[in-house]
């Protein structure tokens, strides 16, 4: 049952109503009516962002991988001896992916219902960002030649900073604000199946790893890393200009809080407990995507064989996201989240951790399928779990709250995953070199799952035990 939503269709009158149920809004809180036009639309909007900009982070592992290799240095990328820097290359992913966007959600969430028509406008901004920040790290090769400086002295200052600003900072303002303002609204035109309207979404982001896997791996072996770039560049100014064109507003609501949330919310058990899942998570989610090529190569898998496994990571996502999201509305979005968790935290005690101690490829593929059959629901689901628990009127505003969590969990998580592994080039790597990043991530999701379960627990002290939750 979704929270403070109105059960309406364009098969059922507007007068048809769901009784909400959550700790703190009682009453009903009607919406505006959705029609079908409407669902397809934002639908096929999420979906295309979804395909670049989710698709594009879950193969970031690429990049990291070449980025570490003698390849990039050849290239005039990176310089010799940055390529063992991985803290520094993650932050190109961490950057990349948004949360940088989404760390400022507690300010600015509780006043997207305001957005009304300028939502595309804002989303063609977020575009804007993407195509300038691929273009400009591709053609920052170049800037010795404009500047006049003499090339070694210029490469120590910009080379790994470069990518940090540009395929970093820019696309990364870019991805946040497409991701973070597109997301949100799509559960709002599916009441009664926001969990399947999601999964699909996020389908196509799984599609979208798989595809820009093998796409960005024949690139970067083919025509290297500057014409790759300039590339993704056009493909994501054609492909993102469409999806801003399709974006819709929030739906309408009788009551819309846009009050930030103060930090005696924090306090609320229930709140604080989800806030946790909500960091780990974002620590831990990108882990297997950005260091999974780099790992399978370390055991004994050839590059080709490397972004195979991260592709196969997403290809079974695909299927997968839009059945767990299909199942979560009917067993509940929270039981899917303590389900999918349990899972990526056994597997990776059990296969990931086996295979970095035997180097062993076969646990890692495991790894592998589990991790793609669970990771899509956490963000397949969370928006529609925590509709439930805050309500329609609550929504933006306690949600901006964990998305500011979550997005700083996105910035520091892939940095702080980079710092574990030893500090040594690409080529030189082990399994037993990522040991210290498996354990920190089997721990983080260990605690997840307390968390989790706790926070089912007070729920059902607050609104009574249900099966489905």
């Amino acid at each position: 049952m979704i929270v403070g939503q109105v059960q309406s269709s364009v098969d059922e009158k507007p007068h048809t109503r769901m009784s909400i149920s959550s700790t703190e809004i009682k009453s009903e809180n009607n919406g505006d009516l959705v029609t079908r036009t409407q669902q397809c639309r934002i639908l096929a909007s999420t979906c295309l962002m979804a395909f670049t900009i989710i698709g594009l982070n879950q193969s970031f592992g690429v990049f990291q991988a070449h980025y570490g290799r003698q390849a990039s240095a050849l290239e005039g990328v990176l310089l010799q001896g940055e390529l063992s820097k991985r803290l520094l290359i993650s932050a190109v992913g961490s950057l990349g992916n948004g949360g940088l966007v989404a760390a400022f959600g507690l300010f600015y969430y509780p006043h997207l219902p305001r957005l009304g028509g300028h939502v595309k406008y804002l989303c063609g901004l977020g575009t804007a960002f993407i195509t300038v920040g691929f273009a400009a790290a591709a053609g920052s090769h170049n800037v010795s030649k404009v500047l006049q400086v003499p090339a070694p002295q210029l490469l120590t200052m910009i080379q790994l900073a470069t990518l940090v600003a540009c395929q970093g900072f820019l696309v990364g303002i870019g991805a946040g604000i497409l991701n973070y303002v597109l997301a949100p609204i799509l559960p709002e035109y599916f009441p009664q199946r926001s969990g399947l309207a999601q999964g699909a979404m996020f389908a196509c982001g799984g599609l979208g790893g798989m595809v820009w896997v093998f796409v960005l791996t024949a690139l970067l072996e083919s025509i290297g890393i500057r014409w790759t770039l300039g590339l993704l560049s056009i493909l994501s100014f054609a492909i993102l200009s469409i999806s801003s064109a399709l974006a819709l507003p929030p739906r309408k609501f009788e009551r819309r809080s846009t009050e930030i949330v103060s930090w005696k919310v924090f306090r609320d058990p229930l709140f604080a407990s989800l806030a946790i899942v909500n960091l780990i998570m974002a620590l831990t989610l990108a882990i297997p995507t950005a260091f999974g090529s780099e790992f399978a190569q370390s055991i004994g898998a050839s590059i080709t064989h490397g972004s195979y496994l991260l592709a196969i990571n997403s290809g079974i996502g695909i299927p997968g996201r839009i059945c767990t999201g299909w199942l979560s509305d009917k067993i509940g979005h929270l039981n899917m989240l303590i389900v999918a968790t349990a899972v990526y935290a056994i597997a990776t005690w059990a296969l990931f951790l086996s295979s970095a101690i035997t180097s062993d490829l076969g646990p890692y593929v495991g790894m592998t399928v589990c991790y793609g059959l669970s990771s899509g629901v956490f963000n397949t689901v969370m928006n529609s779990a925590q509709k439930m628990l805050f309500g329609a009127e609550m929504y933006y505003p306690q949600s901006g709250a964990t998305i500011t969590i979550r997005g700083i969990g996105f910035v520091i998580g892939t940095p702080i995953a980079g710092g574990l592994v030893s500090r040594i080039a690409g080529e030189d790597l082990v399994g037993r070199d990522f040991l210290k990043l498996i354990v920190y991530t089997g721990a983080l999701l260990t605690l997840s799952l307390l968390c989790l379960l706790n926070v089912r627990r007070l729920d059902a002290q607050g609104n009574g035990w249900k099966l489905v939750r």
